[in-house]
């Protein structure tokens, strides 16, 4: 028989990995705002933030995409999905600067969202203004909502 310490048990050790890896994943949840060292969000492309809401007519897709050139973004419509592709520069202060902190990140980002709906390609617009894209797709004319006329005999 093999008596083991506790602490040294490695099924204890994973199951106390365990026990802290889910506390950090509650502690992000219950914060509304994950941390970017938290492993559970590293690998999470959340980059821009969406919104996507329908009119009777159109849909409208909102991107939060601060601090980039109109130049710098790419959006393209294949089928039902829209995709947003760009780069952050990065802005090197002037002068002689030390960081204290920087959160703002740097690289290209990608993006690609499913419609729920069928849109007409020929009808997309864009406007970005105050660091915010706004994407207008017009529904297919099949797709829009049909008044039927009802006939009296």
């Amino acid at each position: 028989m093999i008596r083991w310490r506790l602490g040294r048990d490695p099924l204890y050790s994973e199951m106390a990995r365990l026990q802290r890896g889910m506390e950090d994943l509650f502690e992000a949840l219950a914060s509304g705002r994950p941390t970017a060292t938290s492993p559970w969000w590293s690998n999470a492309n959340l980059f821009p933030l969406l919104n996507v809401y329908e009119r009777e007519d159109c849909y409208i897709v909102t991107a939060e995409i601060p601090g980039i050139k109109k130049d710098d973004l790419e959006i393209k419509m294949e089928g039902d999905t829209l995709s947003l592709k760009g780069e952050r520069q990065h802005q090197q202060p002037e002068g002689q600067a030390a960081y204290h902190r920087r959160e703002r990140a740097k690289g290209s980002f990608q993006r690609s969202i499913t419609l729920p709906g069928k849109v007409d390609p020929q009808k997309v617009k864009a406007n970005y203004k105050d660091g915010v894209l706004t994407v207008t797709l017009a529904k297919e004319p099949a797709a829009l909502p049909k008044q039927i006329d009802i006939v009296t005999e």
